[in-house]
């Protein structure tokens, strides 16, 4: 199995960045070709914009999804836009590691959806969701947050944090990825001493236990459910009886009309 590890943490002694390291160890002890990009020590640049395409399409006018199919079927998109795309399409699972800030990924790692996940290359209207380019392949998401497990929870202060990473796993899936259930770990914190520190640490070994010993058997590890094609009208609405398998994507809109809010 050929796997690629999407590391987001700035910090190389982090949690986050050990638990990426740890399982790029599994995977290796086991035969699978591991390969592991850390965006923050590379220097990923990741705003997208018109100093990418010199010779664009449209002068007047910058449109990235334009642009992106351009520079694709010319082949002369960015040397890092190539090499990552390439690394996507070799590897059989994708595991991003990211700490949760501010109730979503880092910048740096939505920069580089934006700028790898290029119209044309990695997606397009005929290869989208069940259908799409990296269909056959698996991706996990692995996050790590500071704040403890019922203050994330579907009742919690903080708000729900597995509902919180929807659209992340949704854009995985809008590509073709099978979505395995995140590993969400809780309670992270830095700054501890004594006592405190010390059951910090014991907490976190026992994350890192539990981590391997699924990743050793990833096969088993729960898959997340979409709606397909056919559960939904021509005008992309949801058929009547079809399943729900997202508060994102439902029947009725309940409490949660914008007019509400």
């Amino acid at each position: 199995m050929k796997v690629l590890i999407i590391a987001a943490h700035p910090e190389a002694d982090s949690f986050n960045s050990f638990l990426a390291s740890r399982a790029a160890h599994v995977f290796e002890k086991q035969g699978s070709l591991v390969q592991t990009v850390n965006l923050c020590s590379k220097n990923f640049e990741p705003c997208e914009g018109q100093n990418f395409y010199p010779d664009r399409q449209d002068s007047q006018r910058f449109d990235a999804l334009l642009e992106q199919r351009h520079y694709w079927e010319m082949h002369n998109l960015p040397d890092d836009v190539l090499r990552h795309i390439e690394l996507l399409k070799n590897a059989d699972l994708l595991l991003l590691h990211f700490p949760f800030w501010w109730f979503g990924m880092p910048a740096i790692l939505k920069g580089w959806m934006d700028r790898v996940f290029v119209y044309g290359g990695i997606y397009d209207s005929k290869h989208r969701h069940e259908n799409g380019i990296m269909k056959g392949k698996r991706a996990l998401l692995t996050v790590t947050a500071g704040a403890p497990a019922n203050a994330c929870g579907h009742n919690g202060r903080h708000g729900d944090m597995r509902f919180m990473l929807w659209p992340s796993i949704h854009a995985l899936h809008y590509i073709g990825y099978s979505m395995l259930e995140p590993y969400l770990i809780h309670g992270v914190r830095g700054g501890l001493d004594g006592l405190a520190k010390e059951k910090q640490q014991q907490f976190l070994d026992e994350k890192v236990r539990d981590f391997e010993s699924r990743l050793i058997n990833i096969n088993g590890w729960p898959i997340i459910l979409f709606n397909k094609e056919e559960d939904f009208n021509e005008d992309k609405t949801l058929r009547p009886h079809s399943p729900e398998y997202s508060p994102f994507v439902r029947h009725n809109p309940g409490n949660w009309k914008a007019d509400s809010i």
